[in-house]
């Protein structure tokens, strides 16, 4: 009876470990992404559709189809008017066991060097 304790136990982290991961690495990937556009010196002479479309192609390349350029903007920084930032702010609703599902908000702000 142990045993299955234990075995079950396991499982059920395996289970989970399969669910999030992947939406973690995803998460991990938009990060990056967003500090290759915000490090891009071309950025000081893009209108807001040339910097969705960029978003758009590295989404696209990269295989990000959960996330769209709608969780991206572009705000001015509360601490520095003059300069802005790279923002995205999305949700992820994964099914676990059942009705019970994981719930993960993510929010990551980087600066646009270029601007």
């Amino acid at each position: 009876m142990s045993w299955v304790s234990v075995l079950s136990v396991v499982i059920l982290g395996f289970v989970t470990g399969i669910k999030l991961v992947p939406v973690y690495v995803e998460f991990y990937s938009v990060q990056s992404l967003m500090k290759k556009i915000a490090a891009d010196t071309s950025i000081r002479a893009m209108n807001t559709q040339a910097l969705h479309r960029k978003l758009d192609d590295y989404l696209n390349i990269n295989g990000m189809y959960t996330i769209q350029r709608e969780h991206f903007s572009v705000q001015a920084l509360p601490e520095n008017k003059n300069a802005k930032a790279l923002m995205v702010d999305y949700e992820v609703r994964k099914p676990w066991l059942g009705n019970i599902d994981f719930l993960m908000n993510f929010h990551h702000a980087e600066e646009l060097k270029g601007q």
